[in-house]
């Protein structure tokens, strides 16, 4: 096709537009010119026969009058047969003329005389002589109301037809070639314009067929709307350069997490299968697989909580939630693990406060704080939990006195698998994806999750939640 492209379109546009305004700029042009010459020979004719009609005042015979022939020579040009004059008498017979055009040839119309009796003027335009055209002017000269002579003055518009021609010829050159060249400047200007898309498309084309995803286009300097294209493409290659190494990544860790459990059942299996076995060996081996599976179990459920979140598709139950009694709850509950390990969960304070959020997902992610900080703080260790009402916001917080977290990892931990020490964590029974999900479930909620942590001092999880009354006013506004 013709117009396939962005390029052809533009020109096929900006000449066609520029066409039209051409079009009529020309024929504007040629209407006022043609209009403004033939009211100028009016005019001219409408001054001559007026100076005829004051001559003709004078008694005249059937000869031309005294210094008419002399006016017209001088004023009219009458010598080179473009000009005439003639004089009737009130019967309209000829009574003075000019010697340059016969009267036969455009006889006095009965328009004219009719109009002139009432004492009007009138302009003709007659063809003799083939396509000889000529304007005519008749006046008539009244005495007590009565007309006595009509004076008629005529001139060639052989000159107005011959600049009108002249122009004719100049648009009908000069507009196609006016289209022709900017047809080409055009075509070269959109070039040039659209040059910066044409190299972000061949680099998208390159990426699409190579697996490098680091390859950037150039950003020009002017950031106009191309540079704004290549920006804006630049970011969305960045962020699909990091999506596709966190989803390796991703695949990576959860082949590793799923491998080591299934190692061991297998290994499990084929020892106990190996030989016979007593029916202690059987019940240990067996216990232990239901572990492992269990660790799976738990891990395929995180990973189909995490799969719901970002297809935006887990459903979350809002309602006005008193967040006070559901801490609380949770750490009645997890006081059995803390006294394996001779550990304190100390409620420092919290205050009664209510939210506007799903029960079930506020409980999970409180859980999930609460037993990482028993998990990873040793023995008689000491954790803390405060709910706080801080106006607009409330701030839950759990603090232990644990080995703490690199600063180098606090950046990460947020991230799926990632644990700071993975044989620990394993021997615990953590999959990295807990606080992956506590992320989500904060920020569902409208909420910001942001930890401080010291090594050998201990980590504070710090969580801002938006109080009932602020969402309501929220929604109130929208």
């Amino acid at each position: 096709m013709v117009f396939n492209t962005i390029r052809s379109r533009l020109t096929a546009w900006h000449v066609c537009l520029l066409a039209v305004i051409l079009i009529l700029f020309s024929a504007v042009l040629y209407f006022f010119l043609s209009k403004r010459l033939h009211e100028s020979i009016d005019n001219s004719l409408k001054v001559s026969a007026s100076v005829v009609r004051k001559t003709a005042g004078m008694q005249y015979s059937r000869t031309p009058l005294p210094g008419l022939e002399y006016f017209f020579e001088q004023f009219l040009g009458y010598g080179n047969l473009n000009k005439f004059y003639r004089v009737y008498d009130g019967s309209g017979n000829v009574g003075s003329r000019s010697k340059g055009i016969d009267a036969s040839k455009f006889p006095l119309s009965q328009e004219a005389y009719t109009r002139a009796l009432k004492g009007d003027e009138t302009f003709e335009t007659f063809q003799v002589e083939g396509n000889h055209t000529i304007r005519v002017i008749t006046m008539p000269v009244l005495r007590e109301e009565t007309l006595v002579n009509l004076i008629q003055v005529g001139t060639s518009l052989k000159g107005i037809k011959e600049t009108l021609k002249n122009l004719r010829i100049f648009f009908f050159t000069s507009v196609p070639l006016v289209l022709l060249f900017s047809t080409l400047v055009g075509r070269f200007m959109a070039r040039r314009a659209l040059e910066p898309v044409a190299k972000i498309t061949e680099t998208a084309r390159q990426i699409s067929h190579a697996p490098d995803l680091s390859r950037r286009i150039e950003e020009p300097e002017v950031q106009d709307e191309i540079g704004k294209l290549a920006n804006t493409f630049n970011e969305m290659m960045d962020r699909l350069e990091g999506s596709f190494r966190q989803m390796r990544q991703f695949s990576s860790d959860a082949s590793h997490e799923l491998r080591t459990p299934l190692t061991v059942l297998k290994g499990q299996s084929e020892l106990v299968l190996s030989k016979p076995r007593s029916l202690a060996e059987y019940r240990e081996v067996v216990s232990s697989n239901l572990e492992e599976i269990n660790y799976m179990s738990k891990i395929l459920d995180d990973l189909f909580t995490l799969a719901k979140s970002d297809e935006g598709n887990l459903n979350m139950e809002f309602q006005p939630v008193d967040f006070h009694a559901i801490i609380e709850d949770v750490c009645r509950h997890v006081e059995v693990l803390a006294e394996e390990k001779n550990q304190k969960v100390v409620i420092a304070y919290l205050e009664p406060v209510v939210i506007n959020g799903d029960p079930h997902r506020l409980r999970q992610m409180v859980l999930t704080l609460v037993h990482n900080a028993i998990k990873y703080t040793p023995e008689n260790g000491e954790i803390k939990v405060a709910l706080e009402d801080q106006g607009n916001k409330a701030a839950f917080t759990v603090s232990d006195n644990g080995m703490g977290i690199p600063d180098n990892d606090l950046p990460m931990i947020f991230n799926r698998f990632y644990r700071v020490d993975k044989a620990r964590s394993r021997d615990q029974g953590g999959s990295g994806l807990g606080l992956s999900i506590c992320k989500y479930i904060v920020e569902a909620h409208g909420g910001e999750i942001d930890v401080e942590s010291e090594i050998g001092v201990g980590s504070r999880f710090k969580i801002l939640l938006p109080k009932m009354d602020v969402v309501e006013k929220k929604k109130n506004a929208a």
